[in-house]
């Protein structure tokens, strides 16, 4: 029998809380397969965001190479911010080389897949798809999801005001997702690629419920973990036998894990109150003067105020950008909040990435102290605050599960790629 590779991604779920959940028996069957198999942790591209770190995850490349720095980026010659798309992305993924090779493969979620493409097999794309009929491939399914009630995503908006609700909303959304999953088992092919993004969802706005017994949401949050543990046993109910066999490889592995919020930190209004930011009016029709010298962009992204890439932009390369850049990275590795830093290191663009689209890539890349989140924050009066959210993103100990146990153990989410490929004959 030809090579399989089964991947199921659980988005922003680190080793940490998989074996938590495992250990309080609220995911008894992730617990055997964490048993059976090599679980360990893996860091994460930075920024530490979703469409990163999956393109990362299913290409083997960074974003020098694939082109993906965050959910939106700098129009060139603009300050409008382009939403990222499967047409962001530079690179073949696992699935086009699968489909070059002659492969089927069935790939169900995986974020920045939309518009879905026309590969070998089947497609439903994954956060963010706006239309889901241009996120069917082949389009004969698309009236099968719509019977069925499929939505690529719950109400997120809800859970600014309503987080009881939107956890409801998502166990609704998953139920018919998982339920899409399992049939899709079904088809003929040699990847199974699906990716639960609900998981992320209620770790962002339901993080201290997952470890908190009495806290009003915890069996809300740990029943959506419930219901997808339900699927994990089924994946395993039917992969066993071929995996035992030597003929299907299991990856279970997250994209970044999560910690929780102590401040969110907003960086336009630290630039603004450095000096190095001016901006006239309020969003949504503010507008970046010639006098800025740097903007940000979420999380942690800082951009120089360049000749020729923003239109009011006036620095060129040479000494005084130089001096800039060191100046803002320390200012902000020298910020705090309560006497504790909130950011642990600032890394340079140029030295953080490599490839032919390292040119796309921000100036400054600030990662997080444990318990912060960088936001851009423009219209934000303050500098330190919080929002509705209660998880963020931490670029260390993403989940990585391996049935059968690999020979190594890729550190890195990209790294997992190899072993990937490796199983369906690719590499």
């Amino acid at each position: 029998m030809a090579p399989r590779l089964m991947v199921i991604g659980l988005d922003g779920v680190g080793l940490d809380l998989a074996r938590s959940l495992a250990q309080r028996g609220v995911m008894p069957h992730l617990a055997g397969l964490l048993t059976e198999g090599a679980a360990w942790a893996t860091a994460s591209p930075l920024p530490e965001v979703s469409p990163v770190c999956w393109t990362s995850l299913f290409s083997g490349a960074g974003p020098g190479e694939h082109g993906v720095y965050g959910f939106a980026e700098p129009q060139p010659g603009a300050y409008y911010l382009h939403p990222v798309d499967s047409y962001s992305v530079a690179v073949p993924r696992l699935w086009d080389a699968a489909s070059a090779a002659g492969l089927r493969s069935v790939v169900l979620n995986v974020p920045l897949t939309y518009p879905a493409a026309m590969i070998k097999g089947v497609m439903v794309s994954g956060f963010v798809t706006p239309e889901l009929s241009r996120g069917v491939h082949p389009l004969e399914l698309l009236p099968r999801l719509q019977a069925m009630g499929y939505r690529p995503e719950a109400e997120l908006e809800r859970g600014r005001q309503d987080a009881a609700g939107l956890l409801a909303d998502l166990d609704l959304a998953l139920a018919v997702r998982l339920e899409l999953f399992e049939q899709m088992l079904a088809e003929d092919w040699s990847l199974y690629a699906a990716v639960v993004s609900d998981t992320d969802r209620v770790n962002h706005f339901a993080w201290p419920a997952l470890w908190e017994p009495d806290h009003p949401l915890a069996a809300a949050a740990l029943a959506v973990y419930g219901r997808i543990d339900h699927f994990l046993g089924r994946v395993w109910e039917l992969a066993r036998p071929e995996v035992e066999a030597g003929e299907l490889r299991l990856l279970v592995a997250a994209d970044h894990s999560f910690g929780p919020i102590v401040s969110e930190v907003y960086l336009n209004p630290w630039l603004a109150q450095q000096g190095w930011l001016a901006v006239e009016g309020a969003p949504p029709q503010e507008r970046i003067l010639a006098a800025t010298q740097a903007l940000a962009l979420d999380p942690g992204r800082i951009y120089l105020h360049w000749r020729g890439r923003f239109p009011e932009g006036s620095l060129e390369p040479g000494p005084g950008a130089e001096a800039l850049l060191a100046d803002i990275a320390a200012g902000l590795l020298a910020l705090r909040h309560q006497g504790q830093a909130v950011v642990a290191r600032v890394h340079r663009g140029r030295e953080l990435y490599a490839g032919p689209r390292a040119h796309l890539a921000p100036d400054l890349v600030a990662e997080a102290a444990p318990g912060y989140s960088l936001r851009a924050g423009l219209g934000r009066p303050e500098v330190l605050g919080t929002s509705h959210l209660t998880g963020v993103h931490r670029p260390q100990g993403a989940l990585a599960l391996c049935l059968p146990p690999p020979a190594d153990k890729p550190q890195s989410v990209i790294g997992l790629y190899g072993p990937m490929a490796q199983a369906l004959g690719l590499a």
